[in-house]
């Protein structure tokens, strides 16, 4: 299957401008050199819509920190549905009364703090 550029079709609706890509760049860099050392500790996240997550600094990657929960706190995230079948030190939890990984969005975080 090709795909072709027809001008009639590919009309750019939105386009970043270069300058916010590359602010966006350094934001994410940043991140990751901030919270690399805290790996496996307790923290507070705090999003930009006002949301408050605590739970423990699971891993990152480029557009996810990863938050581990207790699951009746969270409405969304992956768990382990079969935990004894299918260990996994990722998914440990069940869907209610264990952990779970809630993922956040790297550019909607306002703030990440130690308890």
């Amino acid at each position: 299957m090709s795909i072709t550029n027809n001008a009639q079709h590919s009309d750019v609706i939105y386009q970043a401008d270069p300058a916010a890509v590359q602010h966006l760049h350094g934001v994410r860099e940043s991140l990751h050199q901030c919270c690399k050392p805290y790996l496996n500790h307790h923290v507070c996240v705090q999003t930009l819509d006002g949301q408050m997550h605590e739970g423990v600094l699971a891993g990152m990657d480029g557009r996810h920190v990863y938050l581990d929960v207790t699951a009746p706190e969270m409405s969304r995230g992956f768990f382990n549905p079969y935990p004894g079948v299918y260990p996994s030190p990722y998914y440990p939890g069940v869907p209610y009364g264990g952990n779970a990984i809630l993922p956040l969005v790297l550019f909607e975080l306002l703030a990440i703090s130690l308890i």
